[in-house]
């Protein structure tokens, strides 16, 4: 992919209606009746909105791409989960080659970037999750209270899991109904679900295997849910540990402790990883050159900057820079 001719939509919309219609006005095209129809100079194909009862609100899309895109979803405080299931098909020497697929459970709390290239085929479903709607989804189920708790645990990671034969069917049958076509919506809103359901299923037999985790309570998780956001608000320099445990009032070894459970890496690894996530948007944005990258996120060495960046992304930052993203 060439960030030179990639097209770049930043965005950190909390609602789909408005995301697709953001969507249409960076494609320049129409959005009605809930579907976005994607241009020809840029692709073939649609997204489309579909609301269900139960109040969970999804984007539908089965389109193709005639130009590399990057999509940066922005760190949104308005806090959700999005659980994902998508199949990109690829070309090689003009030849479609086996898709990659996964189910994801991701959410707002940090950037997401993702990366299309040109003429890749993809068909996604991305099911937007409140949480309110999990809690009510999860409140009269025995499982409910260990699954509630992972999610907040795992706060600042992805819930992956491969595409087996039965989610890429119930994706196929959402994005194709095979059905009367007098109940086609009926049967989407039931093959969603029932995608929903399957993961959320997984999810409870993977947590069933695994050895127990050592006990955070509530009011820990909100304190090391500050301890990140302070973390975080400047990247130039971390905030050294014994500081960052006096401003939420957490020893040092609770709060190194259950971060690393919450996010699934030290302090200092979390946030080299945010800082270089920066780095690589600012970047790709092609608004800036490597010095001025570096001597915006507090690097006085362009050396220790490019070692850094390397041992996250495996490429020098003036790779990214010049020719191509990873």
């Amino acid at each position: 992919m060439n960030p030179e001719s990639a097209l770049k939509i930043e965005y950190n919309h909390s609602d789909y209606d408005e995301l697709l219609r953001y969507y249409s006005r960076v494609f320049k095209t129409k959005y009605s009746n809930e579907i976005l129809e994607l241009p020809a100079y840029y692709g073939e194909g649609y997204m489309k909105l579909l609301a269900l009862p139960n109040g969970l609100k999804c984007v539908l899309g089965d389109y193709r791409v005639h130009q590399d895109t990057i999509f940066h979803r922005k760190k949104d405080n308005r806090h959700f989960y999005v659980l994902r299931f998508d199949e990109v098909f690829e070309e090689e020497n003009g030849l479609e080659i086996s898709p990659k697929s996964a189910v994801c459970l991701t959410n707002t709390n940090f950037d997401w970037l993702l990366f299309e290239k040109k003429g890749a085929h993809i068909r996604s479903l991305k099911v937007q999750i409140s949480e309110e709607w999990l809690n009510d989804f999860l409140k009269n189920e025995p499982c409910g209270e260990q699954v509630r708790k992972f999610l907040a645990l795992k706060t600042g990671s992805f819930n992956y899991e491969p595409m087996d034969n039965e989610y890429k069917l119930l994706l196929n049958h959402v994005l194709s109904p095979d059905c009367d076509e007098r109940f086609h919506l009926l049967y989407q809103q039931n093959r969603i679900m029932l995608l929903v359901e399957r993961f959320f299923t997984n999810l409870v037999k993977r947590l069933s295997g695994s050895p127990q985790a050592p006990k955070i309570t509530t009011g820990e998780i909100e304190r090391i849910r500050e301890a990140e956001e302070c973390l975080l608000h400047d990247l130039t320099k971390a905030l050294p540990i014994d500081a960052l445990a006096r401003k939420v009032m957490l020893s040092q070894s609770k709060l190194k402790d259950g971060f690393k459970q919450m996010y699934g890496m030290s302090i200092y690894q979390y946030f080299q990883k945010h800082r270089m996530q920066k780095a690589k948007a600012m970047l790709v944005s092609k608004k800036y050159t490597v010095r001025e990258v570096a001597k915006a996120l507090g690097y006085e060495s362009m050396n220790s900057f490019a070692k850094a960046f390397q041992k996250v992304f495996a490429q020098l930052p003036s790779e990214v820079s010049r020719d191509v993203i990873v």
